[in-house]
C-alpha cells in the first residue's frame, strides 16, 4: 500500500520530493527517511509547519540496533528539508553539517592519475598489438582497448559495459541505453565521440551486427565474464609499471576516477557545481545524492586546492567570488 503523508509537514515534504525529482534526482532513499519524519510530526501532535532543534536531533538520534551511519544519512535529509522550508518561508533548525571525517569510509579507492591513464592506455594497446607467446596474433585482444576506455571515459560499472549489446548503442546520438543496472535503474548515457567511433570501429572489425548480440562476448555467445576482464586488469598493471598492493586498484576503480575527475574539472573550469550535481548522480546511476557526495569529499582530499570550493557545496553557499 503507497504511503500516504499525514502529519502537517506532508506539502512541504510533498514538494521538496517533487523539486528534487524534477532536477533529475531518484531520491528513493531520501523518501524512505522523509516518511519516517512524517510519522515522527504525526506521533509527536505537531501543529505548526516548522522544525525545531528538539524535534530534528529526535529525528536523527541512533536507536536501539542501528547502525551510526543510518543516523548520519537522516541528518543530511533533515539539512535539505529545513533549507528547503527556509527557502518557502518557514521557520526550520538547520542541523549543522557533520564533522569533518563523519564520511570517510575505511576503504579508499584508487583514483589513477594522468600519467598512470597514459601509461595504462599505451600498455593495453602495446598488448593488443603484440604476438602471443605462440607467435600468433590474436584480434580478440582487441576488446580491452575499448572496454577500458569506455570504463574511464563514461564511468560505466564493469557489468554495464559487459552487459551492451547492438541494440543499446546509438551512434546517431552518441548514446549508450543501459538496461537493469544497479539500483534497478535505467538510463540514456551521452558518450564521447572518440569513444564511439573507436566502438564503431570494434564492431565493424568483429562483423558484430545482430541487435541482441553483446558486443564483448565469448566463444559460447554470451557476454565476458568480469573476473577475465579483471585478470587482464592485473596484466595491464604489471606492465604499466603501475604498483598493486592488496587493496587495489581495481577495476572497478576506473568508475571513480571518472567521477572524481569530472568534478575536479567543473572545479577548475569555474562551473557551478550545485547546478550540475543532479546531472552527475543521474548519470552515474545512483540512487540518491549520497555516493555522489562522497566522491566530491574525495575530490576535495586529492586535490586540496578546491578543498574550498566543495566545503561552499556542503555549507550550502554557493555564491562564487
Amino acid at each position: 500500500m503507497k504511503y500516504e503523508f499525514q502529519s502537517i509537514l506532508q506539502d512541504v515534504i510533498i514538494g521538496l520530493i517533487k523539486e528534487k525529482r524534477e532536477l533529475g534526482y531518484k531520491y528513493e532513499t531520501e523518501e524512505r527517511q522523509l516518511k519516517q519524519l512524517d510519522k515522527l510530526a504525526f506521533q509527536t501532535n505537531l501543529e505548526v509547519i516548522t522544525i525545531t532543534r528538539e524535534f530534528a536531533e529526535e529525528f536523527i538520534k541512533i536507536r536501539p540496533n542501528e547502525k551510526q551511519i543510518n543516523s548520519m544519512n537522516r541528518v543530511g535529509t533533515i539539512r535539505i528539508l529545513a533549507e528547503y522550508m527556509n527557502r518557502k518561508g518557514y521557520y526550520a533548525y538547520v542541523v549543522p553539517p557533520l564533522p569533518t571525517g563523519s564520511y570517510t569510509r575505511t576503504f579508499t579507492p584508487h583514483i589513477f592519475t594522468d600519467n598512470e591513464l597514459s601509461r595504462l592506455f599505451t600498455a593495453i594497446d602495446n598488448y593488443a598489438a603484440s604476438p602471443s607467446l605462440d607467435g600468433q596474433y590474436y584480434p580478440q585482444r582487441r576488446k580491452y582497448t575499448v572496454i577500458f576506455r569506455i570504463l574511464y571515459s563514461t564511468g560505466m560499472r564493469i557489468s554495464e559495459v559487459l552487459s551492451l549489446k547492438v541494440k543499446n548503442i546509438d551512434f546517431n546520438n552518441n548514446t549508450f541505453t543501459i538496461l537493469q543496472a544497479k539500483n534497478h535503474s535505467e538510463r540514456i548515457i551521452p558518450v564521447h565521440i572518440n569513444t564511439m567511433n573507436r566502438l564503431k570501429n570494434f564492431i565493424l572489425a568483429e562483423k558484430i551486427f545482430r541487435d541482441d548480440q553483446y558486443i564483448f562476448s565469448n566463444k559460447s555467445g554470451n557476454h565476458i565474464d568480469s573476473c577475465t576482464v579483471a585478470c587482464q586488469f592485473l596484466k595491464f598493471l604489471h606492465l604499466a609499471h603501475i604498483p598493486h598492493p592488496k587493496d587495489g586498484p581495481r577495476v572497478h576503480d576506473f568508475r571513480h576516477t571518472f567521477c572524481v575527475h569530472r568534478l575536479r574539472d567543473w572545479v577548475l573550469e569555474g562551473r557551478d557545481i550545485n547546478a550540475l550535481f543532479p546531472y552527475l548522480c543521474a548519470y552515474m546511476g545512483h540512487s540518491d545524492t549520497r555516493c555522489t557526495e562522497y566522491y566530491l569529499r574525495l575530490t576535495a582530499d586529492l586535490y586540496p586546492d578546491i578543498i574550498h570550493k566543495s566545503e561552499l557545496y556542503f555549507n550550502g553557499d554557493f555564491s562564487d567570488e
